[in-house]
This record gives C-alpha cells, structure tokens and sequence, in this order.
C-alpha cells in the first residue's frame, strides 16, 4: 500500500518519516512532495493509496489539492493536516469527502491512528469489490482452513498479493454465522452479496480497533465464516460486548432467525483446530435456537428422558396403525427436550437409529419393500441424513410415516381385493351380488365397489359376470354338457336369462357360440 505525504516545509516531512512507524501500518511506500503541483505529478504517475497533506502550502493549498484529487482520483483516503483549529477548513475538507483532519502540532501516534483506520477502510472496500466475485474470493478464504498445509499457504500468498498482510502467526479469530432462512430455503432478500456487505460493515462497527481487518468466506455447510486478523495483540482487547453488538447489528440488518458461534482467538497456523471448536457448537445446535454462543464456554448438555421407554410405546402405536398419534407423540418428545437444552447430535443420531430400527422391522414383518417408499424428491439418502437438527428429523419421520401408512392402506386393500376375487371364483354356482361379496370381506358394498374399482379398473358387477362368462365358454366347448345344466352350474336358474347375458357379452347366443367351436371357427 502506498502513500503520499505532502508539506513545504521540510522539516515536518522528515519528523513525520522518522516519527511514524509505517511499516507496522502495513504502507509499503512513501512518496513526499513539497507543493500541490508535485503531488499531481506524483499521483498521475503513482499508484497512491493515501494522501497526507498539508493545507497551509504557498500557491495551491491542500484544500485545492483534495478537491482535485476527489474529482481525478476518488478511491484516494485524503487526510489533511493544518496548524489552525479552523471550523472553515474542516467544513471546506469534509465537502470533497475528506477521510480525517488532523490539527497540528499532533503527536504521533496520532496520525499513526488515522492512517490504521484509512488502511482498514481501504480493505474493507476493496474486499467489498472483490466479493463481486464471490466464489473467487469465498474459495481463496475458505482454502486456509484446509488440512493441507500447501493450501493454506497458498491462500496466505494470493490474500498478500491483494494487500492483506497475514502472516502465519497474525492473530485470528474466527466467527461462524448460521443464517437459518438462507441455509434452509434461499431468500430473494438474503443474496450472497447482500449477506457478505451486512456482514463487513457490522464487524467494522463492532471490532472498531484500527488493526483489526476482516475476511469472510462461505463454507460447505452454507455458513458465513468471519475472519478477524491482526499482526498486533488488539483481539485480545475484545470482549464479549463487541461479539453481542455484532451479533445485534446483523440481526436488525439481516434476520433475527440465526447463530453466531464465536470460537477462541489464536494464530492462523492454528486455523484449522481453532475453528472446529466452533463448526462442534454449531452441529450440537440440533434445535437450532438462534444466539451467540462462544464454543470455549459451551452450556452442558442435561440427560435426555429415556428413550427405550418411549421407543416401546411408539412401536405399540405403530403395530395399532395408530400413525398420526405416533407422528404427535414423537414430535412432543423431541420439542420438550429441545427446549430442556437435552439435545445434541450425538443423541439425536441415536434417536434416528431407533425409530429407523422400529419403521424398518415394521415394513419387514409387513413385506412392504422400504426403498419403494423413497422417491426423487425425498430420497434414501435424504432421511439416513435427517439427523442433524431437530426440524430436519421431523421431515424425515413425518415422510415415512406417511409413505408407510399408505404402504400398509394398499397391502389391506390388496388383501381385501384378493379375497373377494377368491370368494367369486369359488361360488360361481350361486346368483352372486355386490352385497355378498362386500359382507364376505366386512365391507359396505358402496366402499368395496370403490375399492375394488380402484384396484382392479373394473366395476364389481361386470367382473362377477364377466368370470361366469369365461366360465360358461370353458363348459360349452364341451357338447356333452347340456346348455340348461352350464347355466344351473353358473347360478342361472332361469336359462332365457343367462342367455340374455351371454349374448350380451358375446353379441351370440350360448348354442351359436357352442356351434361355432366345434365347427372350428372359434379357437380354444
């Protein structure tokens, strides 16, 4: 980073080169000048950063000089410095977007101060720029996390070519933000930029020492990592109140429905191990309960209410095919743990364990073929995964138990549907009707006629005549069984109307249909 510091006298120029440490402010170059004019030249030929100037200069002052640089050169921080507390000056300064004004005689590490705050907010907007290209730069920061220390190091390479100095023992912390309406379903109003933008100017506001800078990354999980660094000891300043105000501000800004987990400083060749502290704390949220959590202060976890006791009870539920008061009666449990703090991911995957045993062996003993139940919009995969938070789980659960009841409802009315099929074949010989097949099955003949004509497409009554006549044409191939006797055998005490039947079928009498057999001209 480079700047320009401007003043006539000659003396201030080497006072403030020798009394300001700009190697600790991260500036790589300082060009000087004596006048407005050789500034110009500096500047058109230079790559500046920022401009400290004078304003009392003979000739052009400081004030013509920043309003130049305003128009011509706008990304430039300018910073003025004058002799005289003059209301006039820092009013005129401030008009062309002056970044401070500095009365002098100043000490120091007063003007170190202004020039760690132009340099932090020049980062910020040059991040800010770069996450135009967010899955450029998100990849770039995510890659120092990485167990493969060459990755780390070459982020830690690409991020110092852009102008942020880290080094592998620049203190860091980190801080892991859950955006619970983003990760869950994409919000129009929650962009990636729109998060990211939220979230810089917030930590800035929140973290306001001068060589505190930020990164930022989206991780697998749809996370938002904040990377705070420096290359002093100011994170050792911050306190909890500064975690809180930070996480106030993104919740006015962004939504109150999400997490900060903040994990404990260290040094960025500890990245990897310090922020899985806070990934833990985050996977242990199963309820997701919106918050600031620090991973180094986790709340114990208190034990949960027995679960074989309650996995018994579910079970008996199931085998009564009581399936929405076992769905309430789950549920129930996993809300009133949840909101006793007794719930994590150990004991919510062993939760899915056992309802998974108790849903499986139940489709086993029934013959229901549990991979059928799953589709492309809710997959295998998609429910051995469910365990991860409490309302994930209950999709899952409340999915199965749908897919297995229904499952079950077809297995009875197949069943239903066979026996009454069998029952007809069996009592060809008698006038059957709708009546007696429906109360053989324990049915009411309205539902059965739905139900059969559900599972087979065809309408009871026309089935049961439909098999007499298949039946009458296997006994009328046969000339030596009298027409009268197949239409006793068939239930058919009145001859005129099984005739009337079989031609309406047939669109032929019984004895036409038995002629046209024996002379060939219908085959068996």
């Amino acid at each position: 980073m480079n700047l320009l510091l401007v003043d006539d006298q000659i003396s201030v120029l080497n006072g403030i080169l020798s009394g300001v440490n700009f190697s600790a402010l991260d500036i790589d170059n300082v060009y000087t000048a004596i006048d407005a004019a050789q500034a110009r030249e500096i500047i058109k030929e230079k790559d500046i950063n920022i401009l400290l100037s004078d304003i009392e200069m003979p000739g052009e002052n400081g004030l013509s000089l920043n309003k130049w640089v305003s128009e011509n050169y706008s990304s430039i921080i300018r910073i003025l410095l004058t002799s005289h507390a003059s209301f006039d000056y820092a009013r005129e300064s401030m008009k062309f977007g002056c970044f401070d004004y500095i009365v002098q005689p100043a000490p120091y590490h007063e003007i170190e101060d202004a020039i760690r705050r132009a340099v932090a907010k020049i980062l910020t907007d040059r991040q800010n720029v770069d996450y135009y290209n967010l899955e450029r730069m998100s990849s770039i920061v995510l890659n120092l996390f990485s167990k493969n220390p060459a990755n780390s190091r070459q982020s830690l390479a690409l991020l110092n070519e852009m102008g942020y100095v880290i080094k592998s023992d620049s203190a860091v912390q980190t801080v892991i933000v859950e955006i619970y309406p983003y990760t869950e379903i994409p919000s129009p109003g929650l962009s990636d930029l729109t998060i990211f933008t939220e979230l810089f100017r917030s930590a800035q506001e929140s973290f306001s020492a001068s060589d505190i800078y930020t990164l930022a990354c989206l991780n697998r999980y749809r996370q938002f990592v904040i990377l705070l660094y420096c290359n002093g000891n100011s994170l050792c300043t911050l306190t909890s109140d500064n975690f809180q105000m930070f996480y106030q501000k993104i919740c006015r800004s962004l939504t109150d429905r999400l997490s900060c987990y903040v994990c404990p400083a260290d040094h960025f060749n500890h990245l990897h191990e310090v922020i899985w502290s806070g990934h833990l704390c985050a996977l242990n949220n199963v309820a997701r309960k919106p918050g600031l959590y620090f991973s180094d202060a986790a709340v114990p976890l208190r034990e949960a209410v027995g679960l074989p006791e309650n996995a018994a009870r579910w079970n008996r539920l199931l085998e009564n095919g009581q399936f929405d008061v076992l769905e309430d009666n789950i549920f129930s449990f996993l809300d009133y743990n949840a909101s006793l703090n007794r719930l994590n991911l150990e004991n919510l995957s062993e939760f899915h364990q056992e309802l998974t045993k108790i849903f499986f062996v139940y489709s086993y003993n029934r013959k229901i073929d549990i991979m059928s139940l799953f589709s492309d919009d809710y997959t295998y995969n998609d429910y051995m995964g469910c365990f991860k938070d409490v309302e994930s789980l209950k999709k899952g659960i409340s999915f199965l138990k749908n897919a297995i009841s229904h499952a079950s409802s077809e297995d009875v009315s197949k069943d239903v549907i066979q026996r009454s099929i069998d029952y007809i074949l069996a009592n060809l010989s008698r006038d059957l009707s709708v009546k007696d097949v429906a109360e053989y099955v324990n049915f009411s003949p309205e539902y059965f006629s739905k139900l059969f004509k559900k599972e087979t497409g065809e309408n009871v009554k026309n089935y049961i005549l439909r098999i007499k006549v298949d039946a009458a044409k296997d006994l009328l191939k046969n000339p030596n069984i009298p027409i009268s006797m197949v239409a006793s055998e068939l239930g058919y005490s009145n001859f005129s109307h099984f005739t009337q039947m079989f031609r309406k079928h047939e669109n032929m009498t019984p004895s036409e249909y038995r002629k046209q057999f024996l002379k060939g001209d219908i085959q068996s």
